[in-house]
């Protein structure tokens, strides 16, 4: 019997995308297409090497920089999509010039659309969309998809205000582990490395992270904050946490290849974000399966589930998360269920097969909607 084909198009969060198109090829026939860029950042530069799957193939194009590149790509991407005869197209959000070029040539084809986040980041993430022709690619491309999928409820309802005519045509899917996902038990790390890691602007909430590390040192617990990654919003505080002493900062883009000791040197992954929708750092603990100390903002509290994988504060509170990083450090056996709790979410509900059976179900949905609205 022929299998299903499915196109996954992400030129944009390439790790996510893998992991979710390798799971979906043990019962489909696959088509994925990435940025050769995206990938080697987030998957490390011989990524590719390992790839071995008999329903996997694999579209690798170079992010374009003239018009007449951008004009090849499109052309290149849907004589491709084309050739394979999906039934479905799933799309993540991250709409660029040759996906928006291939719309029409593409649109007797159900397509679903992945939306990470319904409305922009606070701050730099907004300002960069208000001046962009991406602003203007957002409603294009959530109007030709037939159905959507956000990464938790409350992010549905975020969209469904966004964009009225998805209502009843979106399905909430948690996202899926990040990292190599290690199948063995979670080791506890030596030392308290309380790690903050990513992107660093102000909704992250990295004021809220200094304040309780350096309250947590102040009552004489040897804790270290590592704070790894580069963003607008980390000069601002970098003076305090090198006069205080008790951090480390590494203040640029984390490769691949460093990921895992980072996160599995550190004792717990702090999210002290201000607002949200989801969080792929959250995801990467899970990966690592490390316990989550966050904000209970946007859908986090779908994926860092309070005394299951991790413990919730509120949000803009030194105090609360200084407390709740207390409770970690000092309550036995904490660290070990938390961690045993991530483990077994990894592995079990948020693991990417059953992402993927959930994904597979939106796509036989959206064949049905197609249907529906091409009936007389």
């Amino acid at each position: 019997m022929k299998k299903p084909r499915v196109v996954l198009v992400a030129l944009h969060f390439a790790e996510y995308a893998l992991n979710l198109a390798l799971a979906i090829a043990e019962s489909r026939e696959v088509l994925l297409v990435l940025y050769r860029g995206n990938a080697d950042l987030e998957l490390g530069s011989d990524w590719i090497a390992g790839i071995r799957h008999p329903s996997l193939t694999l579209l690798i194009m170079k992010r374009p920089r003239t018009p007449i590149e951008v004009l090849g790509n499109a052309g290149r991407l849907v004589r491709a999509i084309r050739q394979f005869k999906p039934d479905v197209i799933h799309y993540q959000e991250d709409p660029r010039d040759e996906i928006i070029l291939g719309l029409y040539f593409l649109r007797s084809i159900p397509a679903v659309l992945t939306v990470h986040d319904p409305t922009p980041h606070s701050g730099t993430d907004s300002n960069r969309l208000r001046y962009s022709r991406f602003r203007l690619y957002r409603p294009l491309m959530r109007r030709a998809a037939d159905m959507a999928i956000t990464h938790g409820r409350l992010l549905a309802d975020d969209l469904i205000k966004e964009c009225p005519h998805f209502k009843d045509k979106i399905q909430s899917i948690p996202h899926g582990p990040l990292g190599p996902c290690l199948s063995k038990a979670p080791v506890r790390p030596g030392g308290f490395r309380l790690l903050f890691f990513g992107r660093i602007y102000e909704y992250k909430g990295l004021g809220y992270f200094v304040d309780s590390i350096i309250m947590l040192r102040d009552k004489g617990y040897p804790v270290v904050g590592v704070v790894a990654g580069f963003g607008t919003d980390l000069p601002r505080h970098k003076r305090r946490m090198e006069e205080a002493g008790c951090f480390e900062i590494l203040d640029r883009y984390i490769g691949a290849e460093e990921i895992p000791d980072l996160f599995l040197d550190s004792f717990a992954v702090i999210l002290p974000y201000v607002e949200g929708t989801q969080s792929g750092v959250a995801a990467m603990a899970l990966g690592f399966a490390r316990p989550v100390i966050a904000s209970a903002v946007g859908s986090i509290p779908e994926l860092v589930r309070s005394g299951e994988n991790g413990l919730l504060v509120p949000p803009s509170d030194s105090i609360a998360l200084a407390d709740a990083i207390e409770t970690l450090l000092t309550e036995d056996q904490l660290w070990e269920r938390l961690a045993a709790g991530a483990s077994e979410l990894r592995d079990g509900d948020l693991s990417w097969r059953s992402i993927a059976d959930k994904t597979i179900d939106v796509y036989a949905s959206v064949r049905k909607v197609r249907l529906t609205s091409a009936a007389p």
